[in-house]
């Protein structure tokens, strides 16, 4: 295997970015969750809203996005977001296309989203996911992630 490329996020490589996060996503993802108890939502997907909501960071936090890359081919993401006042780095979302996962993507980008915080004078790294989420609650203690609390989601139609 080539070596992996992280870099910072290219507009050219929006299509890739939203290509993994449709296919990425599925069980790990709070809008497939309501899908699947309520049906679609405002008639759309749970995979158009997520994308949306990558696509925002994608277009508000362009310098906070970072992409990696296998053989000239985008394989993976880190959508980052800087809270200054609060010296807080959040990972906001992550992925890693199915075809490349678990040969060191994921690990590759937390690397340097880590060093991208450090670099911008942060002092702490945030990051959550959903209890069903078993890699990545494997992934982020082995990155020094300590659990500080929980919190449950409900829904309800009106």
């Amino acid at each position: 295997m080539s070596d992996i490329l992280i870099r910072k996020y290219r507009r050219s490589d929006r299509d890739a970015v939203l290509r993994i996060t449709e296919e990425s996503f599925d069980g790990f993802c709070l809008d497939k969750n309501m899908e699947d108890n309520f049906g679609p939502i405002a008639n759309t997907t749970w995979q158009e809203r997520k994308r949306e909501g990558i696509d925002y960071d994608l277009r508000r936090n362009t310098e906070d996005v970072l992409v990696a890359e296998l053989d000239g081919e985008v394989v993976g993401f880190v959508c980052t977001r800087l809270y200054h006042q609060h010296r807080t780095g959040h990972v906001a979302n992550m992925a890693v296309a199915k075809d490349h996962q678990g040969c060191g993507v994921g690990k590759a980008l937390m690397r340097r989203a880590l060093d991208h915080f450090r670099k911008r004078g942060m002092r702490y790294a945030r990051v959550e996911t959903l209890e069903q989420n078993f890699k990545g609650q494997k992934l982020y203690p082995a990155f020094g992630f300590k659990e500080i609390g929980r919190q449950v989601y409900y829904l309800r139609e009106l």
